[in-house]
């Protein structure tokens, strides 16, 4: 299996010839299998006849750390130790609740391991953690396991879908298909390390959680739940039940009328290639795989694009001058609908549609994504200045949203501001930044039953 495309070296620090086993910090890509990190780790174990080490760590100061979080993670904990153990692979998780318990855990393996593997993801915490792991006395590897194609296949940041699209084409053709998980020459599930270890299962999980100095304030969702197997079992549904009709239902949130599978895919409980695969081999109409395809891929290729290589991804900053120059001529329009930060959190804003997206993203932990358009372009004219307005976005996303803290949350969140679009008409407020209406987008769609639906499940 050729990696190299999707292999970075970190450093040039030596191997350890002394090493132990070879170590793969397991940070996004949270599955057994289809997992091309994982992948690259077994081969560097086999060329050497050591074993391997997989380590998930999860601690309690990462930003806006919370109950919902915590618990989606931990949901997944329980059968990777099985799918582990069963394929002689020692797999280590440990929880860090507090101040006081112990940490630099992936220092502490390190120093038996010959080599370091980790996930290359673009960004969040993950591009920090790997700049301080490269700094560590042995070789360190990041492998990209996110998308269908390598992200540096695409050398530079794409201005939008249009000129990414024609790019993703060319090479989805030439990649492998289904990624077949290699087999561990060096057996040893039980192999003794220094680290601490927390053992999880479904039974201990809310003890677990209520034990973490987080936010208890964002309870985990009643809707959602963590883990591969849950993953494939939505995938499965959303397949053969929603699929067939994805083109006709996918703008329609009264009704389960699309993937739900952001969640999965941000956690690393499934992969691109296993969800493109299921889809490409079900028998479903060619309009509604088109339709989903153009999202799963161009669309959230484009957000990694984003992050791999605009370093303002997180800001304004990351806009195109038509939209920057937009906002500055506009900056001082008058605002009379302002709204402070905790109304619009609480979703008691005046608009009812745009409280029913929220309040879905509050209660359940996610948002559908025809609704997530105006929940974002309504809080630009609710505060005070296009600044203060991202800010909001992205704390109220990162905080409730499970699939938060993405490249495709990031992308979403820009498009609101112009990024991957176009100038509009001129307007107060918004300049030439597109701009929708609760009324307009309301006939679209049964917002009636969807509001409604949010009522019950807020109760």
């Amino acid at each position: 299996m050729d990696l190299s495309n999707r292999v970075t070296k970190l450093n040039d620090s030596p191997e350890n010839s002394k090493g132990h086993y070879v170590l793969y910090w397991m940070q996004m890509f949270k599955r057994a299998s289809h997992n091309y990190a994982l992948n690259f780790a077994i081969e560097l174990a086999n060329e050497r006849g050591l074993p391997l080490v997989v380590y998930e760590g999860l601690k309690f100061y990462y930003p806006w750390a919370n109950d919902r979080i915590h618990t989606f993670v931990l949901e997944g904990v329980a059968e990777k130790a099985v799918e582990f153990a069963k394929r002689g692979i020692r797999y280590v998780f440990y929880l860090q609740r507090n101040k006081r318990d112990p940490k630099n855990t992936v220092a502490r393996l390190a120093k038996e391991a010959a080599l370091l593997v980790t996930d290359d993801y673009p960004c969040f915490i993950i591009p920090r953690h790997n700049e301080k792991i490269a700094k560590l006395p042995l070789r360190v590897f990041a492998v990209d396991a996110n998308g269908m194609v390598p992200m540096s296949a695409l050398p530079k940041e794409e201005f939008a879908a249009r000129t990414i699209r024609p790019k993703i084409n060319r090479l989805l053709p030439d990649l492998p298909g289904r990624i077949v998980t290699l087999r561990l020459k060096k057996s040893n599930p039980h192999l003794e390390v220094d680290c601490p270890e927390t053992v999880v299962s479904e039974a201990r999980i809310e003890k677990l959680v209520s034990d973490c100095d987080i936010d208890h304030s964002v309870k985990a969702s009643t809707l959602y739940h963590g883990g591969t197997a849950n993953g494939r079992k939505r995938l499965k549904h959303f397949v053969d039940n929603i699929l067939p009709y994805y083109d006709e239902t996918r703008n329609e949130p009264s009704v389960d009328g699309s993937s739900r599978l952001s969640s999965y895919l941000h956690f690393g409980f499934l992969s691109i290639q296993e969800v493109v695969e299921a889809v490409e081999r079900s028998s479903a109409r060619k309009a509604g795989k088109e339709a989903f395809l153009e999202e799963a891929i161009v669309r959230r290729e484009l957000s990694f694009n984003l992050t791999r290589y605009n370093p303002h991804y997180d800001s304004l900053k990351a806009l195109p001058a038509w939209a920057l120059k937009t906002m500055r001529d506009h900056a001082d329009d008058k605002r009379p609908d302002l709204l402070d930060a905790e109304t619009i959190e609480a979703a008691q804003t005046y608009d009812e549609l745009w409280n029913a997206a929220q309040r879905e993203l509050v209660e359940t932990g996610e948002m559908h994504n025809y609704v997530r358009m105006l929940w974002g372009k309504k809080v630009i004219a609710w505060q005070r200045s296009y600044e203060m307005a991202f800010e909001l976005l992205v704390h109220l996303n990162n905080k409730y949203a499970l699939d938060g803290r993405d490249p495709n949350s990031y992308a979403g969140i820009l498009w609101c501001f112009g990024k991957h679009d176009r100038p509009w008409f001129e307007r107060e407020i918004f300049g030439t930044l597109r701009y929708m209406t609760s009324g307009s987008m309301g006939r679209k769609f049964n917002a009636k039953n969807y509001i409604e639906w949010t009522h019950e499940i807020a109760q």
